[in-house]
């Protein structure tokens, strides 16, 4: 009776031991992974592509970018200004607004100063300046010769514009020539609205892409 008293606890606490051990044992085997990972362990991973359809422009709307564009007081105004309406539509202007020279002239402050000039357009397509331009010669030279342009030659827009690189990958373009002689495209340069809009690069992207006369299309059936 009394080796049996003596070897109750340890046995009862070896027994314990074992207990514990089978239970942690089956507890490990048969619980799933999720829950396994605890709030530590489970997380949310992000993919590339994983993207919000509502975050996602459909064809043909304003970027998120222009958003500000669109509800300025100027594109409104331009946006029911008949001159702007139908430039947006001149398969010319459409062209020639994919080329980067070209949206790069449209944010020059000396080009829309130039246009203004009703001289501009006939001095680009001078045969003078045609031949200087091809000769890779002085153009403001060529235009300086011929009376009828040498004021125009001689203002600080038309000297800074026929230096800029822009301007002579542009002007022996032929629908370029084109374009500036045309009403509508000198009425939209002389817009101070214009101005403002042109010194937006998501304008300027916009007009490239060629989502800005279809955004002008909806503003105006609004």
């Amino acid at each position: 009776m009394t080796s049996l008293r003596k070897w109750r606890f340890p046995i009862l606490i070896g027994s314990g031991i074992i207990a514990a051990g089978v239970l942690f044992y089956f507890a490990n085997t048969h619980v799933s992974t999720d829950k396994t990972q605890g709030a530590i362990g489970k997380r949310d991973v992000y993919r590339d592509g994983q993207v919000d359809s509502a975050d996602v422009a459909t064809p043909g709307a304003a970027p998120v970018a222009t958003t500000a564009i669109l509800e300025s007081s100027e594109f409104k105004s331009l946006a029911k200004n008949q001159a702007f309406q139908e430039l947006m539509n001149n398969s010319s202007f459409s062209q020639l607004s994919r080329s980067s020279s070209f949206v790069g002239l449209l944010a020059s402050a000396d080009f829309r100063a130039a246009v203004q000039n009703s001289r501009f357009a006939a001095a680009v397509n001078s045969s003078a300046f045609q031949t200087a331009l091809r000769s890779h010669s002085d153009l403001l030279s060529a235009l300086k010769v011929q009376s009828e342009f040498r004021a125009l030659a001689e203002s600080a827009p038309m000297q800074a514009l026929l230096r800029s690189e822009a301007f002579k990958a542009m002007a022996g373009n032929a629908l370029f020539g084109n374009l500036v002689r045309q009403s509508n495209f000198q009425a939209v340069m002389q817009s101070q609205s214009f101005g403002v809009l042109a010194s937006h690069t998501s304008f300027l992207t916009a007009l490239q892409s060629g989502s800005m006369s279809q955004m002008t299309a909806g503003l105006n059936r609004e």
